[in-house]
C-alpha cells in the first residue's frame, strides 16, 4: 500500500516538448516569481479555474452506445497565504463539480463533487521546522446515487458524510514546493446529518448518532511543482489512524491534478484521486477524470 501511495503521489510524468507561444511564456515567467517570492512577507493568493465541456452524438451506429451525452466538470483550486516574520498563515480551498447527462437516463447525473478546506498556521522554531495547528473540513455538497438500472440508492449528502479535522503538530517545509505536517494526536469528528442514514451504522458513525469522534496519529504532505513551461503538478496525500477502533486500518486520502496550458485560456487537466477509508467501504476507491475545456490561471 505504501508503494502504491508514494507511486501515485510523487511519480514523475514525461512530456514530449510542445510549441509554446509568448502568453504561456509570460504566465510561466510570472508563476516562477510567485515561486521565489512564496518566502518573503505579505500575502500571497493563487489558484486555477478549470470548466471542462463534453459533447457527443450517435445515429445508426453499428458499435452501438449511447445517442446522446452531454457532461460539464468544475475544478477550483486556491491559496491564500500569509507570511510575517516567523509566522505562517496558509489557507487552501479545493472545490469540485460535474455532471452528466445521457439519453438513456434523460437525466443529469454527478460524476464530482468535493469540498475541501484546509487552513493551517505555523511559527518558525528551526530553519525547516515549524509548530504548528491545522483544521481540515471535508463533505460534498449534493446527494449522490448509486445507480442501477432499475433503482438508484442514495448513497451520501452534505455532512453525510463530512469530517471536520483539529491537529497540533509540528510541519517541515524544506522548499517553497513541498509541506509536510506530523501530527501524533489529532481530533477528528465525522458527521451523517442526512435523516435518511439516521437509523444505520454508516461512515463510522454509529446507528442513532449524528457525530463521532476519532482521536488519532495524522501526517498530511503536500507537494506543487512546475514540471515544464507549460505543465504544473500539485499532489496531496493524508494519512490518519484512528486509536479508538482498527488504529492498524490507517484512512489513507490521495490527490493528483496535472494542468497543462495550451494558450491562455485552453488547457488540460487530468486528476487522479484514491481514497482507503475502511469505514466507508473495505476497497479502495479510485477517481480519474481527463478533460479539456476552459484553464484560467487566478
Amino acid at each position: 500500500m505504501k508503494q502504491i501511495i508514494l507511486s501515485l503521489t510523487f511519480s514523475g510524468f514525461a512530456f514530449g516538448a510542445l510549441a509554446q507561444d509568448a502568453t504561456v511564456k509570460q504566465l510561466q515567467k510570472d508563476a516562477g516569481k510567485d515561486v521565489k517570492s512564496a518566502e518573503k512577507d505579505g500575502w500571497k493568493k493563487s489558484g486555477t479555474l478549470v470548466l471542462n465541456l463534453n459533447q457527443g452524438s450517435l445515429s445508426n451506429w453499428a458499435a452501438g452506445g449511447e445517442q446522446n451525452t452531454l457532461g460539464v466538470n468544475g475544478i477550483f483550486n486556491y491559496g491564500i497565504n500569509y507570511r510575517k516574520g516567523k509566522n505562517t498563515w496558509d489557507n487552501y480551498f479545493n472545490l469540485a463539480l460535474g455532471f452528466q447527462n445521457a439519453t438513456s437516463y434523460n437525466k443529469f447525473r454527478k460524476t464530482d463533487d468535493l469540498i475541501d478546506i484546509t487552513s493551517k498556521y505555523g511559527y518558525q522554531v528551526a530553519k525547516k521546522w515549524y509548530a504548528a495547528a491545522l483544521v481540515n473540513f471535508n463533505s460534498q455538497s449534493l446527494e449522490g446515487f448509486a445507480y442501477t438500472d432499475t433503482v438508484n440508492t442514495k448513497i451520501s449528502n452534505f455532512l453525510a458524510p463530512g469530517k471536520l479535522l483539529v491537529s497540533l503538530g509540528m510541519d517541515y517545509r524544506p522548499n517553497a514546493d513541498l509541506s509536510v505536517f506530523i501530527s501524533p494526536i489529532t481530533s477528528r469528528w465525522i458527521f451523517k446529518q442526512d435523516p435518511d442514514f439516521f437509523a444505520l451504522d454508516k461512515f463510522g458513525v454509529p446507528a442513532f448518532k449524528k457525530t463521532y469522534n476519532e482521536i488519532g496519529a495524522y501526517l498530511t504532505a503536500k507537494y506543487t511543482k512546475a514540471l515544464a513551461k507549460w505543465a504544473t503538478y500539485a499532489g496531496r496525500l493524508d494519512l490518519f489512524s484512528n486509536y479508538k477502533r482498527n488504529p492498524q486500518n490507517v484512512d489513507v486520502y490521495c490527490t493528483n491534478l496535472l494542468t497543462m496550458k495550451f494558450n491562455t485560456w485552453l488547457g488540460t487537466t487530468i486528476s487522479l484521486d484514491m481514497i482507503y477509508d475502511d469505514d466507508i467501504i473495505q476497497k479502495t476507491q479510485l477517481k480519474e477524470i481527463l478533460g479539456i475545456g476552459l484553464t484560467l490561471k487566478l
